[in-house]
């Protein structure tokens, strides 16, 4: 499975404001059950508040990676977002975030939700990715940039 299979364009969040951690992963969640259609666009964002309450998904550089496993979707789901201003995510290095991607897969697909996780990770090492991710200035530009950096850092 790779990310250009699951990213859409119409997934991307470019530019958002805000810097309150809650705010933007409430209005990320609600955003993913519209696109995506989901029943209860309510459970996921309960999901992904529990799941970050738990721990920061802050991984470091600028990214968070939130997720979470819910019983009412059949595969898993993933948008990204851009924040201007950045958000203190409580990151393992204390640094604001400026990438998120946003994670949602059924209970029983962990190897699929691992593997994602981990390819994200990979792509987003590589600091001339995460500069250029940041400074994207549309969802399409965005999108090319994470689909160039799977095909030449993730085999």
């Amino acid at each position: 499975m790779k990310i250009r299979d699951l990213l859409q364009k119409n997934g991307i969040l470019i530019g958002l404001e805000s810097t309150d951690k809650k705010e933007i992963l409430s209005r990320m969640a609600r955003y993913m059950a519209s696109i995506y259609h989901f029943p209860d666009g309510a459970a996921i964002t309960r999901k992904i508040l529990e799941r970050e309450a738990d721990m920061s998904t802050g991984i470091g550089f600028g990214i968070a990676i939130p997720h979470a496993r819910v019983d009412s979707v059949e595969h898993v789901y993933l948008i990204a977002a851009q924040s201007i201003k950045g958000i203190d995510f409580n990151a393992i290095d204390e640094q604001p975030v400026h990438l998120l991607f946003m994670i949602i897969s059924p209970i029983n697909a962990s190897a699929e939700h691992t593997h994602i996780l981990s390819t994200l990770s990979r792509i987003m090492s590589y600091e001339n990715i995460r500069k250029k991710l940041i400074a994207a200035k549309t969802a399409e530009q965005f999108l090319e940039l994470i689909i160039k950096g799977e095909d030449k850092y993730v085999e």
